[in-house]
């Protein structure tokens, strides 16, 4: 870990921890210590209220007649070109949508309407066409359309570089204004979605801001316009989170590196997400706002994706890195920030002042001369 910085008045960093491969062996002892210093009255009693939960227990048949709510009934497959719900009793398709390989797909406007976001990089070799269009997706673009099929486009920005020329309104590629870019071997992330907490929860009227990432380092973030058109730029953050999948001079590709864009929250249940973003020798954990909150430095580069469990149990989300030597973990450790320290400092004030203000009445009041009632 390199880097923590104060988020919401405590200080958050990575460290990293071995993740040793348990087996049924370690819960099972765990079990028989508890279980051997009841005593055997206790025992019994808790061996027959388990059987007694064990026969009340039900758990239904899932059938073409099951009608208990609570109970699945529907699988989702996310597939190359689209999704499909299939029904588990019967194993038939209920319905089936066809949607573009690649690029994020989700209601980006809030207009209850599917939308795709396109974005390439500059590393393949075959050419991406934008979404209903014959146009050519250019690297460091990003289009995103509506609907499916596509109805309208809504805007196209670029994620590299940005200054205020680089936004255009359902133009094409070629009013750059004679700016260029270098993009050679440029690879870009899927981009994501990051939700606002605006209390709609995915559905119709929800945001978000889109989250885009290059193997450069560049986290870029714009949000939806005013009336679900164009795309107003929000910011953007140079970060460590490079990578580079260029093929050796022999020409071989080995180990590729599996860059990481997510959302996620740093506690468990907690409705506030920031976002992750990974390249090969280190991850960055940045607000909503783009602030770097945390990075840490990676052993190796990923081959998959950074998952993001709480693996021990304390509440706070972890990392899982896996990578061809093999898998580390990172837990998330808590520290007092800078509201702590305040909150603190101010405590320290208030207790010396009322201490001086004592001290001082104290002494003023043993100056005063006394008056005497005695007569010699």
């Amino acid at each position: 870990m390199e880097r923590m910085v104060a988020w919401g008045g405590e200080r958050i960093g990575f460290e990293m921890r071995q993740i040793s491969g348990g087996s049924g062996a370690g819960s099972y002892w765990a079990k028989m210590t508890l279980w051997s210093g009841r005593r055997k009255k206790r025992r019994w009693q808790g061996q027959s209220r388990w059987c007694k939960s064990q026969r009340t227990l039900y758990v239904p048949t899932i059938t073409n007649y099951t009608q208990v709510w609570w109970v699945p009934n529907v699988v989702v497959a996310h597939e190359k070109e689209g999704i499909e719900a299939v029904h588990l009793a019967s194993g038939r398709t209920i319905c089936k949508l066809h949607l573009t390989e690649g690029g994020l797909h989700a209601d980006i406007n809030g207009d209850g309407v599917l939308d795709h976001v396109q974005v390439v990089g500059a590393n393949g070799i075959e050419q991406t066409v934008v979404s209903g269009s014959m146009e050519v997706l250019k690297p460091c673009w990003a289009v995103a359309t509506s609907g499916v099929p596509v109805r309208e486009q809504l805007f196209n920005v670029s994620i590299c570089h940005y200054n205020n020329f680089n936004l255009f309104h359902h133009g094409d590629f070629s009013r750059s204004f004679g700016r260029t870019f270098d993009t050679t071997g440029l690879e870009v992330a899927t981009p994501i979605l990051l939700q606002r907490d605006d209390g709609h929860k995915h559905r119709r009227g929800s945001h978000g801001d889109i989250i885009f990432l290059t193997s450069r380092g560049e986290v870029t973030s714009y949000s939806p316009g005013l009336l679900g058109h164009d795309a107003i730029w929000r910011w953007q953050l140079s970060t460590g989170a490079t990578w580079s999948n260029l093929p050796s001079p022999s020409g071989m590709m080995e180990n590729i590196v599996v860059p990481t864009l997510k959302a996620f929250a740093l506690r468990a249940y907690d409705p506030k997400q920031v976002i992750i973003a990974g390249g090969d020798l280190e991850a960055v954990v940045i607000s909503p706002s783009g602030g770097l909150l945390a990075s840490i430095e990676l052993p190796a580069p990923p081959t998959h994706a950074l998952v993001l469990e709480d693996f021990n149990g304390d509440g706070l989300t972890d990392i899982i890195l896996v990578t061809s030597g093999g898998v580390y973990g990172f837990v998330q450790t808590r520290h007092p920030g800078a509201l702590f320290f305040s909150t603190l400092v101010g405590c320290l004030i208030v207790v010396i002042g009322v201490i001086f203000v004592s001290l001082h009445l104290n002494s003023s009041n043993s100056g005063k001369p006394r008056a005497s009632t005695d007569y010699r």
